[in-house]
């Protein structure tokens, strides 16, 4: 991206690089491309990419084909699909998708009292920790249960642990970290084995990054209308036979 933009010309005032995709959305006012933009200092850093293949193969329909931009550690809507136009901006994108739907608000906020132009943009990622196997709700056999899932982190941190367990938090059974362990802007895949007694329990995962940053206990912590930056610990419940 950083050499696409530096070829173009970047002026004194650009602070922030909009995308337009060609992929329409539907709106209250009729349809329009879907835009995003990211901040400028994050489009020249070099994890930014503009994509054209996958695996040495064309990019599929489905993710973006011709061209996407790909801007790890930023929330998905940063990286547009589609991709037919780059502009720099003195100011982020008007696009309604960015202007109103993805920002991020103060507890006190409302859907009846909210001012679109007081939200924060909504950019880099928060550490956060996901439970995949086992699924909620699952039956499972008294004794070693082996837990999998992923973690990742934003703004450049490495994913350092992950921990989890099976008494609300009150103690704990470090994971092992495998594949995209230690790296930056990958999702870090994580494994764990618990001795877990019969009955019903809810497991609960947490993830550190590089940054010590951790994640809230619940989402209550971090409430907003919108629902955005939900990174409190995941959690499945199973039935143990």
């Amino acid at each position: 991206m950083r050499e696409v933009l530096s070829k173009a010309g970047i002026g004194e005032e650009a602070s922030h690089a909009a995308f337009v995709g060609l992929d329409e959305v539907e709106g209250e006012d009729g349809s329009f491309n879907y835009r995003g933009s990211i901040p400028q200092e994050k489009a020249l850093r070099p994890e930014v990419i503009l994509a054209y293949e996958i695996n040495g193969e064309p990019l599929p329909r489905e993710h973006g084909f011709p061209l996407r931009v790909v801007a790890p550690g930023f929330i998905g809507a940063g990286s547009v699909k589609w991709l037919s136009g780059v502009t720099l901006r003195d100011v982020p994108s008007d696009n309604p998708c960015q202007a109103r739907e993805y920002k991020l608000f103060p507890p006190g906020v409302t859907a009846e009292t909210v001012d679109y132009s007081e939200g924060l943009m909504l950019g880099e990622l928060q550490v956060d920790a996901a439970i995949c196997e086992p699924e909620e709700g699952e039956a499972l056999d008294a004794g070693p249960v082996s837990m999998r899932g992923y973690a990742v982190a934003g703004g450049g941190r490495s994913v350092e642990w992950v921990d989890v367990s099976s008494d609300g938090g009150r103690t704990w059974v470090h994971a092992d970290l495998q594949e995209g362990a230690g790296e930056f802007w990958a999702w870090s895949l994580w494994e764990a084995h618990l001795e877990i007694g019969s009955g019903e329990h809810r497991i609960v995962a947490r993830a550190l990054d590089s940054s010590a940053g951790t994640q809230p206990v619940t989402a209550e912590e971090v409430w907003n209308f919108k629902g955005y930056a939900n990174n409190s610990w995941h959690g499945v419940g199973m039935n143990v036979r």
